[in-house]
């Protein structure tokens, strides 16, 4: 294989990664208040990983309200948090009881970490006893 042939090869891959991040940084020059995050609630261990358009005080009452505190958020776009989803799905991870919640756990914080998900405090949660640390999905 000469070195056009290897060029040839690279160039869609490269060209997809560029598009990809021109995409992204389009979306947040328009939607500036575009948010990734995640929030936690304590009576269940539950995470709730999510993206919403505009992460305002009125959208904070609404986790608080069901008991979820906000551990980490920033800037993100929808396609980032789906592709998060799918990739929690394709290595194990089932959502609890709707699309983005978890059973939290160790493992599922250390992928999320490598992902490079925000999680706040949630390592430190994880040190209390009370939360399972095995892997939830075997």
């Amino acid at each position: 294989m000469n070195i056009l042939q290897i060029e040839d090869a690279l160039l869609a891959p490269c060209m997809d990664a560029v598009i990809a991040v021109t995409e992204r940084y389009q979306f947040l020059e328009l939607h500036r208040g575009a948010r990734v995050f995640t929030a936690y609630r304590e009576i269940d261990h539950v995470m709730y990983l999510g993206f919403h358009d505009d992460l305002t005080e009125r959208s904070l009452t609404q986790l608080r309200e069901r008991d979820f505190q906000l551990l980490a958020a920033r800037e993100g776009t929808r396609r980032e948090h789906r592709l998060l989803l799918l990739t929690l799905k394709e290595i194990g991870y089932a959502a609890s009881y709707g699309e983005g919640y978890y059973k939290a756990s160790r493992s599922l914080a250390r992928h999320l970490r490598n992902l490079g998900w925000p999680l706040g405090t949630l390592a430190q949660l994880l040190n209390t006893p009370r939360i399972n640390r095995e892997d939830p999905t075997g």
